[in-house]
């Protein structure tokens, strides 16, 4: 089941986020981000994220249990500007491969339509060849490509889709 965020569930999907980056961005992006310390502040920023509504928030929830994270929004992307962003697909590894990321992106692409988007946009690591190809195949294509500096060190490509 797909519902909105509560206050309760913020201290298990930024493990649920933590956990993702450590076990899929090793060797992606700075180790400084996978450290206890960048897990800190990690929390730090999503919990800041949480509060202020920035984004809309959603998880995906199996018997009382959460265990997916969907952050969605505007984009800030200047040179595409007026498109809706997936910002956060996380799930916990226990449940990845059971298409509960594919449920995320078509409900985000429901909620995207319902506001009159007619495009989404989402940013994976390039080297992130999973998140990719998982993009891709759901109707995804690479539509930009840029280094992410500090502190990321890493190269990211930005997916697009037309509704």
């Amino acid at each position: 089941m797909i519902r909105p965020l509560e206050k309760k569930d913020i201290k298990t999907v930024c493990n649920i986020v933590n956990d993702n980056w450590k076990n899929v961005y090793t060797g992606i992006v700075n180790p400084f981000l996978l450290s206890e310390e960048g897990c800190a502040e990690r929390i730090r920023q999503l919990e800041s994220d949480f509060s202020t509504h920035r984004l809309s928030e959603y998880v995906w929830e199996e018997d009382s249990n959460v265990e997916a994270l969907l952050s969605i929004g505007d984009t800030i992307d200047t040179d595409i500007t007026g498109a809706f962003e997936i910002w956060r697909v996380y799930v916990s590894a226990k449940f990845q491969g059971k298409g509960i990321g594919r449920l995320l992106l078509d409900f985000a692409q429901q909620k995207a339509k319902e506001q009159g988007y007619k495009r989404i946009v989402i940013w994976a690591f390039k080297d992130n060849y999973r998140a990719v190809s998982f993009y891709q195949k759901n109707g995804y294509c690479i539509d930009k490509e840029e280094y992410l500096g500090e502190p990321y060190f890493a190269i990211g490509v930005r997916l697009k889709k037309e509704i």
